[in-house]
């Protein structure tokens, strides 16, 4: 007996001073003693929580409860591990039982909350919330949380306010110093941003994806000090198994498929899968339902883009749903793809389980992920298996590494056969080219001025205009070589706010290049951008995330592309556009070659006018902007993936025949 309690006094030391490895190997000792006590079964179950091992720490939790079913604690840090587990519904079961046994019981109404909020129930998060704030009126993790949700609702200037609180009330917040830095990113308070993501990494420097979020700022405000230092840092990281940058902002450092792929794998398992589902038959008089799960159906890159093939679907084989989230308001483009799909889901307020839940009952046969790792992504859902066939498309440019998504749609020149190992999914081939076109797009009648825009006359302008943070200083290296070299002669950049312009001005003048030969153009209606495209001579490609919506625009307005080729599906985009509208004389498979054709375009009029017309033509009589051509093709891949899985198969590599 004595040897128990002093065995017992142990473990509770090391368990309180944060040894929680030699804490749990005594309580696994002690359990030996006493199979049945409640306590021992909390505290181990608690460690095995505090060690992510969350699993065994439902299982031992579960154990103290059926000991003893009136102790709160046990339900609270129960729930606490389904959550991280991904089983909200059944958390907050838990958190529920645990508020009923304890009056005021705190901890379990702020996870109740956080749960609430991981579910998109955001008012009753936002109630149980107010609820912690009148227990504890000065609790930081409450304000933080409650900032959680004002971000995930847009309200930043809230969120902000909030996050604000958090840090004033416990000063060493990483976590809310890291979220107050995103606050600001998004409304572009850039230094404060960076300010807060440095105070972050300075308080903790592992915590997940913080530290890829600080370089892909510096990215998008062409801050390159210590870049070397700072991409040795991050493939360090993921050598070592870190999470410390998500697949989205990788893409644009790393051209390798191998590396993007293992850092997708990674990212795939902080959602747990919780459902297997498989359609037990389908009627052949059935048509097939398609379903388009995405959070840009707004006046977005991917909506322009798919809207046209959403209006050419084969209604007579297939039936099309849509289930949108991430916006405020519905704008023009919205109620256009609103009255074309045949069933329109909103859910923008329903959870990712009753997401799914809604999605079974429809009875799709395909989803269709259009996020991916974007933004507002919501991967719960297919995580849930909505359909027996889940697809990544459009959004994503990538393999998403995620064992519940059975196909990416590709072509062969985007993923070559030694590239296939790279992708967890089987892939789609289209014939031609992957990316669908809008072959309607219209440009406005009353474009900015030449001179409005700040472009000089007789000047020869190379175009860069794309996302900032895709321009690598190597990329720049060989722009300002090309500036140099061509006297007469303008970069056209993206205008992505003063301390990006400032930092690119201050890069070129140190390659010996003045302040006007750059131009800066803002963001303004998409009409408008594509009239103004028309000014550009060439439009010069970035290397390891190259241009893709933004690619099929300069085309689309006759302006032929420099590309270079690397590995990785970003970095191929651009060619598998042009093999397509017949010009692979653009594409290059190296940095001199790069350099050295952009050159010749810019210097040999002749040449790039023999392009231009050759563009022209193309534009009418190749495959790249014959929409009906593509959605015929994309069709008939879902089609074979449909007869595939009918016929008792496994998801295998699909080739859409050019002539069907």
């Amino acid at each position: 007996k004595e040897s128990y309690n002093e065995l017992l006094n142990t473990a509770k030391k090391f368990h309180l001073s944060g040894n929680i490895v030699e804490a749990n190997k005594l309580y696994s000792k002690l359990i030996k003693f006493k199979k049945n006590d409640f306590l021992i079964l909390y505290l181990y179950g608690t460690t095995f929580l505090q060690l992510k091992k969350y699993s065994d720490a439902i299982k031992y939790l579960s154990f103290s409860i059926i000991q003893n079913s009136k102790f709160a604690d046990s339900f609270n840090n129960r729930g606490i591990a389904y959550a991280e587990n991904s089983n909200f519904d059944q958390a907050i079961k838990d958190y529920d039982q645990s508020i009923k046994l304890k009056e005021n019981n705190f901890d379990a109404f702020l996870n109740k909350g956080i749960a609430l909020k991981n579910i998109f129930r955001f008012k009753e998060a936002i109630n149980h919330f107010n609820i912690s704030l009148r227990l504890r009126p000065n609790d930081a993790k409450v304000y933080y949380n409650l900032g959680n949700v004002f971000l995930e609702l847009n309200s930043f200037n809230k969120a902000l306010e909030l996050y604000n609180k958090a840090i004033l009330l416990q000063k060493n917040y990483s976590e809310a110093y890291a979220k107050r830095g995103e606050v600001n990113f998004f409304l572009k308070n850039y230094d404060l941003s960076m300010r807060d993501y440095s105070q972050s990494i300075k308080l903790n420097s592992d915590l997940d994806y913080v530290y890829g979020l600080f370089f892909h700022l510096k990215m998008c405000l062409n801050d390159w000090n210590d870049f070397d230092a700072h991409l040795e840092k991050i493939k360090g990281g993921i050598k070592k198994n870190k999470k410390i940058i998500n697949p989205l902002n990788l893409l644009s450092l790393i051209d390798d498929p191998e590396i993007h792929l293992k850092t997708a794998k990674q990212f795939s398992k902080n959602i747990v899968i919780s459902h297997n589902y498989k359609k037990t038959s389908h009627s052949d008089n059935n048509k097939i339902k398609i379903g388009y799960f995405s959070a840009d159906f707004n006046k977005h890159a991917v909506s322009r883009l798919i809207y046209k093939m959403l209006c050419l679907h084969n209604k007579k084989k297939f039936k099309i749903y849509s289930y949108v989230y991430g916006f405020d308001k519905e704008d023009d483009l919205h109620n256009l793809i609103k009255k074309e799909v045949d069933v329109y889901r909103d859910i923008r307020e329903i959870s990712d389980h009753d997401v799914a839940l809604l999605a079974k009952k429809d009875e799709l046969d395909i989803a269709i992920d259009l996020q991916g790792y974007t933004d507002k992504s919501r991967l719960s859902i297919f995580a849930n298996k909505v359909a027996p066939i889940q697809i990544n498309y459009l959004g994503y440019p990538g393999s998403m590494g995620a064992e519940y998504i059975d196909y990416i749609v590709a072509d062969k020149n985007l993923i070559p056969k030694s590239n296939y190992k790279f992708y967890s999914e089987k892939i789609i081939f289209m014939p031609h080219h992957y990316q669908v076109q809008n072959n309607e797009l219209m440009m406005s009648n009353n474009p900015s001025s030449r001179k409005d825009l700040g472009l000089p006359k007789d000047y020869f302008v190379f175009c860069a205009i794309n996302n900032t943070y895709k321009i690598s200083p190597n990329t720049f290296d060989i722009w300002m070589r090309l500036l140099t070299k061509v006297k007469k002669s303008v970069l056209w950049l993206l205008d992505n706010g003063p301390v990006s312009n400032k930092n690119l001005l201050n890069e070129a003048k140190a390659r010996g290049i003045k302040e006007n030969r750059l131009v800066f153009t803002k963001k303004t209606s998409f009409e408008k951008y594509l009239a103004q495209l028309k000014y550009a001579d060439i439009y010069l490609d970035t290397f390891t995330y190259n241009a893709g919506a933004t690619a099929s625009n300069v085309l689309w307005m006759g302006i032929p592309i420099v590309t270079k080729i690397g590995n990785s599906y970003s970095a191929r985009m651009a060619s598998s556009l042009l093999k397509s509208i017949d010009l692979p004389e653009l594409i290059t498979t190296s940095s001199e070659a790069y350099e050295k054709l952009a050159l010749d375009l810019s210097t040999n009029p002749d040449k790039l006018k023999i392009i231009k017309e050759k563009l022209k033509v193309n534009l009418k009589n190749k495959p790249l902007f014959n929409t009906r051509l593509f959605t015929k093709h994309f069709e008939n891949g879902l089609e074979q993936v449909f007869k595939n899985y009918i016929d008792g198969n496994n998801p295998k590599n699909i080739f859409v025949k050019e002539d069907i």
